[in-house]
C-alpha cells in the first residue's frame, strides 16, 4: 500500500509518475474518485511509458480513464511538449467521449486539471499546459480491393509526441492506422504509443499486438499458502472456469490453484511470460480480477445456455474469439489433401488463380485446378513465381482455359497478360453492391464479384471438404494452409448509414494463397462446361 513520504519527495514523485499524481491529487472521475483499493492492477500499466504499451482487456476495467490521466499528466508536466493524439474508432465516439467523460473530468478537478487547460472552444481539441490533445477518429477511407489507402482528414497535419489508439480493433483497417500515426510522431523525440481494446478476433488488432509484447499477466498471491495463481492464463488447466469454485453456501470464490482457498485479486503483481521482449509491454486482464464484480455473476453467465459465447470471451474474459464457421483452420485445410503430388503439367484443361504481392514486385502466388467428377474441384498445382512471363508458361503447360488474377496493385502488367490470352484471362475486382453471379466482361478482361460472397463460396469448398488438394508437402503445410487461415469473417457496421454486413478481414498473417485459391474457384465455377471437355 501507499506509505507516507515527505512533501518534497511526494511532489517529485508526482512529477514523474502519472499514477501517483492522480492518487495524491484525489482526481475526481465521473461517478467516483481515483483510488488504489480494488484497482491495484492499474498501478504498473499507468506508471510506465515504454515505446509501445498494449492493453488487451475485458470491458469496464477503467483503462481508458487511466490512459487519459496519463495524457493529461504528461501535458501538464511537459513530458509531452508538443501534443497527443487520442484516437477512437469513429467521430461519434470522439464526440461522446469528449462530452460525457473528458469535459466532466476537467470541471470536477479545478485545481489539478482545469487550472492548466486553455479554452479552445472545441470538443475534439484541448490545449493543456504547453501542448495539445487531439481527439480524432481513427477510421480510414479504404478500398477493400487493396488499392491506394487514403487517410482520414482527421489524421493529417498535426505533429505529436504520443498516441493512444482506444478501441483499436474497431478502427478500420486497424493495421494501417499505425502508418499514419507513426508519421505524426516522426519528428518527436518521445515517440510513444498505446493500444487498448476489448479484443475481437485472434491474431487480429489488439491480440496481434499483445502476441508480440512481453505478455504480462496479473498473478494473485494467495494469503493462505503464499503461492501465486493467474486466473487469465489460457494455457493453465486450472484457469477459467475451473478457477471458480461454488461453496456449499452457494457463494462462488476465486480459488487458489494450489490450496483451493479464496483469492483476493487486490494482492497481485504483473509477471511477464516473455520477459526477454523489449520495447513492447503488453498487459491482459479479465473481469475475474475485478473485485467489484461477484464471481458468481460471471459463472452464472458462463453456464447460461443463451449466453453469447463470442461476447463473453471478448468482453468478460478479454480474449479474442472466432466462430469456427467464420475462419478456416489448418486441420480443415489438411483434411482436403489427397494422395496425388503436385503436377508440373496437365493434359486436362485447367483453371488458374493468381494473387499479386508478397513483399516483392511481380511476386505471384498461383493455384491451378480442374473439375472433379465428385467434388467441386481438384487442385493440381501451387507455386510462387517471380515475373509475369512465368504465367504465360503455366498457361501453356496446364492448358488453362480460364484464369482469374488480382487486378491490383500492378494493373498494367495484369492487363498486358490478359491481352496476350484474350477471352481466357480476367482481372478480378470486388464490388460490395454486386450480388449473385460473377459479372464477366470479355471485352474489358474483367470479372466483378461481391468479395464476401466469393470468399464464402471458396471457404465452403474447403470447410465442406468439397475440393481435393495435393498430398501433404512443404508448400501445403508451410504456406497454403497457413495462408488459408489468415482471413476471418466478422460483422461490421457502416459509420454513416448504421447498416451491418459481414466482411472478411485480414489477420496478422500472409493471405496470398487464400486469394489465389479464391480466384481459381471463381474461374472453375464460372466456366462453361464445354471448356472442360478433353480433346
Amino acid at each position: 500500500m501507499i506509505s507516507a513520504v515527505g512533501d518534497r519527495t511526494t511532489e517529485l514523485m508526482k512529477l514523474y509518475d502519472p499514477w501517483l499524481w492522480a492518487y495524491y491529487n484525489q482526481i475526481q472521475l465521473v461517478g467516483a474518485q481515483f483510488q488504489l483499493d480494488g484497482h491495484e492492477f492499474q498501478v504498473r500499466p499507468m506508471s510506465i511509458r515504454p515505446p509501445v504499451k498494449v492493453i488487451r482487456k475485458a470491458t469496464q476495467m477503467a483503462f481508458t480513464e487511466s490512459e487519459v490521466l496519463n495524457c493529461i499528466h504528461g501535458l501538464i508536466t511537459g513530458y509531452y511538449p508538443v501534443g497527443i493524439y487520442y484516437l477512437f474508432p469513429n467521430q461519434g465516439k470522439v464526440n461522446d467521449f469528449s462530452a460525457s467523460r473528458f469535459n466532466p473530468l476537467i470541471s470536477r478537478n479545478p485545481e489539478s486539471i482545469a487550472a492548466f487547460v486553455k479554452d479552445t472552444n472545441r470538443a475534439n481539441l484541448k490545449n493543456i499546459g504547453s501542448g495539445f490533445i487531439y481527439f480524432r477518429s481513427g477510421r480510414l477511407a479504404q478500398s477493400i480491393q487493396g488499392g491506394i489507402m487514403k487517410s482520414s482528414g482527421s489524421l493529417k497535419g498535426d505533429p505529436c509526441d504520443h498516441a493512444v489508439m482506444d478501441e483499436y480493433d474497431e478502427m478500420i483497417p486497424c493495421d494501417q492506422v499505425d502508418d499514419y500515426v507513426d508519421s505524426r510522431l516522426a519528428h518527436s523525440t518521445i515517440k510513444t504509443k498505446v493500444y487498448l481494446a476489448n479484443p475481437t478476433l485472434p491474431d487480429y488488432g489488439i491480440c496481434s499486438k499483445f502476441d508480440i509484447s512481453d505478455q504480462e499477466y496479473w498473478h494473485i498471491k494467495c494469503r493462505h499458502c503464499g503461492k501465486y495463481s493467474c486466473l487469465d492464463d489460457e494455457d493453465h488447466p486450472q484457469a477459467f472456469p475451473e478457477c471458480l469454485h461454488t461453496l456449499s453456501s452457494g457463494e462462488v470464490i476465486r480459488a487458489c490453484f494450489h490450496c483451493g482457498r479464496a483469492l483476493d485479486p487486490r494482492f497481485g503483481e504483473w509477471i511477464a511470460k516473455r520477459p526477454d521482449v523489449g520495447g513492447v509491454m503488453g498487459f491482459t486482464i479479465s473481469q475475474l480480477n475485478a473485485v467489484w464484480i461477484d464471481p458468481k455473476t460471471i459463472l452464472d453467465k458462463w453456464n447460461h445456455p443463451h449466453t453469447n459465447r463470442a461476447n463473453f470471451y471478448r468482453l468478460v474474459l478479454g480474449r479474442g474469439y472466432i466462430e469456427a464457421e467464420n475462419r478456416l483452420s489448418i486441420s480443415e485445410v489438411l483434411a482436403c489433401c489427397g494422395w496425388d503430388g503436385i503436377q508440373s503439367e496437365s493434359k486436362i484443361p485447367c483453371t488458374m488463380g493468381v494473387d499479386q504481392g508478397g513483399g516483392e514486385r511481380d511476386l505471384l502466388h498461383v493455384v491451378i485446378g480442374q473439375k472433379h467428377p465428385v467434388k467441386a474441384g481438384k487442385i493440381v498445382h501451387l507455386g510462387v513465381y517471380k515475373g509475369w512471363t512465368e504465367l504465360d508458361r503455366l498457361m501453356d503447360l496446364f492448358r488453362v482455359s480460364r484464369c482469374v488474377i488480382d487486378g491490383l496493385p500492378n494493373q498494367e502488367a495484369a492487363r498486358s497478360f490478359a491481352k496476350r490470352f484474350p477471352g481466357r484471362v480476367f482481372l478480378s475486382y470486388f464490388n460490395k453492391h454486386q450480388r449473385g453471379s460473377y459479372k464477366w466482361d470479355e471485352r474489358e478482361h474483367t470479372v466483378v464479384s461481391n468479395r464476401t460472397e466469393a470468399l464464402d463460396a471458396s471457404h465452403k469448398e474447403i470447410s465442406g471438404r468439397d475440393v481435393l488438394l495435393p498430398r501433404r508437402c512443404d508448400i501445403i503445410e508451410d504456406a497454403f494452409a497457413p495462408h488459408c487461415t489468415a482471413i476471418a469473417k466478422r460483422l461490421e457496421e457502416d459509420e454513416e448509414t448504421g447498416s451491418k454486413e459481414y466482411v472478411y478481414i485480414r489477420l496478422n498473417k500472409k493471405d496470398h494463397f487464400r486469394f489465389a485459391f479464391n480466384y481459381e474457384s471463381m474461374a472453375r465455377n464460372g466456366e462453361p462446361a464445354w471448356l472442360f471437355r478433353e480433346s
